[in-house]
């Protein structure tokens, strides 16, 4: 007769607290998001809250599915929503708010500077919201897109998108053929 892992099996799967934690795959009927008074976004699914969560789409770059994972402050999916097109109004107004903050993404129009010192880029330049300087601690922080397009997040989580460096002044494109 075989024994199950309750029956003694000392073999462990995942980590139990962190499977606990985790609800799983969720259908939007189940699921009610909203905002405290200190701007931190809250999932609740069959009535189990999760405070100070973070929403982050399923394919952010190359795509926009309809799946949304919820991440606790560790960082681990506790949460992941099937088309969250079919949340109630007040849930999705929520939702489009805080994926509206965590994929803000200025755009590269110009750029003035880019240097590179002990292994951290950098970078001086204009953007569709004002002059900008950051740095960029590490090239796999430097995605290339396809059409030409690049995706920079920088040491303090920032992104920036270069939506074509063809459209770039010959300098910019320099500059930017030296880094990338």
């Amino acid at each position: 007769m075989a024994c199950s892992a309750q029956e003694g099996d000392s073999s462990k799967g995942p980590d139990d607290a962190a499977m606990a934690d985790m609800v799983g795959l969720v259908s939007p009927e189940r699921v009610r998001l909203w905002q405290d008074d200190f701007r931190r976004l809250h999932v609740s699914v069959d009535g189990r809250d999760y405070e100070d969560v973070r929403a982050v789409r399923a394919f952010p770059v190359s795509g926009k599915a309809d799946y949304v994972s919820f991440l606790n402050k560790e960082g681990k999916e506790v949460v992941l929503l099937e088309r969250a097109h079919e949340l109630d109004k007040e849930s999705r107004r929520v939702l489009t708010e805080a994926l509206q903050k965590m994929y803000y993404v200025a755009r590269i129009t110009r750029v003035f500077d880019l240097a590179e010192t002990m292994g951290v880029a950098h970078w001086q330049v204009m953007t569709d919201r004002g002059y900008a300087s950051f740095e960029v601690a590490d090239h796999e922080h430097i995605r290339t897109l396809p059409a030409g397009r690049f995706l920079i997040t920088d040491a303090d989580g920032n992104r920036f998108e270069i939506e074509d460096v063809a459209a770039l002044d010959p300098r910019s494109q320099a500059l930017l053929r030296s880094e990338i």
